[in-house]
């Protein structure tokens, strides 16, 4: 006979290692894939263009269209899963995303294939915040939770790093078409093993505001595709953009205090714990998003490398982060997630510096070697990630992923136009340096919120 053993903070199958096993793996997989689906395109874009036809304009959107809309719901898309039940959002998650794959894949106008992103990007915000708060709902216990972190970081980064070297290599046998073709039997098998092996749905009862959901959205879309449209120099669009986010910002916070059912209710917005490590979060998407692209530019520029050439350059970086990211978690539940969260930023820093320095020596090879470096950074994400999810109740743990993430996302799109923007400014000497110097400036932002983040931690 099967027995569950419940805890006041979830529950374990805790008879059944194997199946929670299985589970994380599913789990983690999922934040892979939707990692990969955001970096995979960026190999694309020529082959895209080539086919399709169209300028540069048309070409950034299919990056944008699916970052935007992902960015934007991802706290709306948490606090619906904590309502709703985790494993429900992140299964009808995986269903808009398979099937909006498809369009994509058989795409043969830009309006086709760019909505089909925009779904893409909906599809993968209801999957993060909802596989994060299933991995609590598997390991109550803390110290096995960081572990499993640990484990869902190493797979899911790897999504990450990989994205350029499996897009390249589909590109060059398949065609374009293939990136989009392959979301589709990975989110079958994915979704079909969570809904076999994850552990049943919490609903909890609590409403939130439409006003403020909506609000929300807003904020955050407009704030991101504001920072996406100034590193594209369209300043006059990305202007009107910042000033409806801060319209958008302004309203939400003040629908928030009046309201009685505010989105993030205040116990999760007094969270200090939650607030330092937001803007880790924020620091660690600027550092990492924004080496990768320099260097991919760099290499597919000045070195001249093809896309599956530059794809297996960064290729170091996607082992060392998940080599990482996995050691992250077991160094976490040992020593607590203070160690590996500055060990890694500070890694991460040097990586940076590197990567910076690389440019005016003129070094390829230490420009890979600096990424690589940088790819150390990874050791935080678990941690942070754990902190997030152990600074709320355990019916919060959706809103707290949700928050997280989107946070994340900010700092990805704003790392990408700054040091892009200085990159290009400079050059591939003098504008690599830059871009190096403001990711060191990211990290020390980072470094003081896992200092505020963990202040709890020293203080037992």
């Amino acid at each position: 006979m099967t027995t569950t053993t419940t805890t006041r903070t979830g529950t374990a199958p805790t008879d059944a290692p194997r199946q929670r096993g299985v589970a994380l793996v599913a789990l983690s997989l999922t934040f892979g894939l939707v990692q990969l689906d955001a970096t995979i395109v960026n190999v694309a874009l020529d082959s895209v263009r080539a086919d399709l036809g169209g300028g540069l304009a048309q070409t950034q959107w299919l990056v944008d269209a699916y970052a935007v809309p992902f960015a934007a719901l991802l706290l709306a898309a948490g606090a619906l899963g904590d309502r709703w039940g985790h494993r429900r959002t992140c299964l009808t998650g995986f269903a808009v995303f398979a099937l909006a794959s498809v369009p994509a894949a058989l795409a043969g106008t830009w309006a086709v294939l760019l909505s089909a992103r925009v779904l893409q990007g909906v599809g993968a915000a209801l999957m993060l915040p909802a596989s994060l708060a299933l991995v609590r709902d598997l390991f109550p216990e803390p110290g096995a939770r960081q572990r499993a972190l640990g484990v869902w970081g190493g797979i899911a980064s790897v999504g990450f790093a990989a994205g350029p070297v499996v897009g390249g290599l589909l590109i060059s046998t398949l065609g374009w078409p293939a990136v989009f073709w392959l979301n589709v039997p990975v989110a079958v098998v994915v979704a079909s093993t969570i809904a076999l092996t994850g552990p049943p749905d919490r609903p909890r009862p609590r409403r939130a505001s439409a006003t403020s959901t909506a609000l929300g959205v807003l904020a955050l879309g407009s704030v991101v595709a504001a920072i996406v449209q100034a590193g594209q120099d369209r300043l006059v669009t990305a202007a009107v953009l910042g000033l409806v986010a801060v319209a958008a910002g302004a309203a939400y916070v003040r629908s928030e205090r009046r309201s009685t059912r505010p989105l993030v209710p205040a116990e999760v917005r007094g969270s200090r714990a939650l607030q330092g490590v937001l803007a880790t979060g924020f620091g660690f998407n600027f550092t990492m998003y924004g080496a990768l692209l320099c260097t991919s530019l760099v290499l597919q520029g000045r070195e001249g490398l093809s896309p599956l050439e530059g794809g297996l350059a960064v290729l170091p970086m996607a082992v060392v982060v998940g080599v990482g990211a996995t050691a992250s978690g077991y160094a976490a539940a040992r020593t607590g997630p203070r160690a590996p969260m500055l060990a890694g930023l500070c890694l991460g820093g040097v990586g940076v510096v590197l990567v910076g320095l690389s440019g005016p020596l003129g070094s390829a090879v230490l420009l890979v070697v600096g990424l690589a470096t940088s790819g150390l950074i990874s050791l935080a994400m678990p941690a942070m990630t754990s902190v997030a999810l152990d600074a709320v109740a355990a019916g919060d743990a959706g809103l707290a992923g949700g928050a997280l993430n989107a946070v994340r996302q900010v700092g990805g799109a704003v790392g990408v136009a700054v040091m892009g923007a200085l990159l290009n400014a400079g050059g591939g000497s003098i504008g690599l340096l830059a871009a190096g110097a403001a990711g060191v400036v990211a990290v020390g932002i980072a470094v003081a919120g896992a200092l505020v983040g963990t202040s709890r931690e020293v203080e037992r």
